[in-house]
């Protein structure tokens, strides 16, 4: 009996310290819109009016992002993946893989499968799927978050497959030295390209997910 009760003491404290741990990694709401998110746009990208280098420093080194474009993305989040190791992991956590247009429909999801590795995405699709490989590779793409603030990481960790998001931010160049060694990460600047050095080093200082703003 006084074993039983022991053990219930144990779990009940145990529950009482996780609850509060687990909301310190929630972000802190900035702000709320209620408009519908266009879907149907394709990402906006400008050139960067600023060319002001922003610098990153982790534990074992020091990074310079280079702004080359404004950056704005409406879309579905179609598959999301988590990276912890190496200089890559420190400085861009997760990657979101992102669909718009006619990818982003309601009913497309089921022509269509997408998954990531490697901080690469791949996508499969059937005979008679109402969408062929130019149109999705266009409509779709692997971005490589690197967040602003604290509370922006937090909102990009919180995002979930299917949620509706606004993106806002610069895609930048890297360069650095991690451990005393030299690194370097560049982005893609096109939306049509594929394979290697496609994907978008995305430095975003602004998070929208369904009618909630994180900054």
């Amino acid at each position: 009996m006084m074993g039983e009760r022991s053990l219930m003491l144990g779990v009940i404290v145990s529950v009482f310290f996780l609850l509060p741990l687990s909301g310190c990694d929630q972000p802190h709401l900035s702000g709320i819109e209620t408009g519908k998110i266009n879907l149907t746009r394709d990402p906006l990208q400008t050139l960067s009016r600023s060319d002001r280098p922003i610098v990153k420093e982790v534990k074992d080194g020091m990074f310079t992002l280079t702004p080359v474009a404004e950056y704005d993305i409406s879309g579905v989040v179609v598959s999301k993946k988590r990276y912890k190791e190496g200089w890559e992991g420190e400085i861009s956590p997760i990657d979101l893989a992102i669909v718009w247009g006619k990818l982003a429909e309601p009913g497309y999801e089921r022509d269509i499968t997408f998954w990531q590795s490697q901080r690469w995405y791949f996508f499969k699709y059937g005979e008679r799927s109402r969408l062929d490989h130019s149109t999705i590779a266009t409509h779709s793409g692997n971005h490589h978050m690197i967040p602003a603030t604290l509370n922006v990481r937090k909102a990009l960790l919180s995002i979930q497959k299917n949620d509706q998001v606004v993106l806002e931010g610069f895609l930048v160049n890297l360069k650095g030295t991690y451990k005393k060694k030299a690194v370097f990460w560049n982005t893609s600047l096109s939306r049509d390209d594929t394979g290697q050095n496609s994907c978008e080093l995305f430095y975003v200082s602004r998070v929208r997910i369904d009618t909630k703003v994180y900054e």
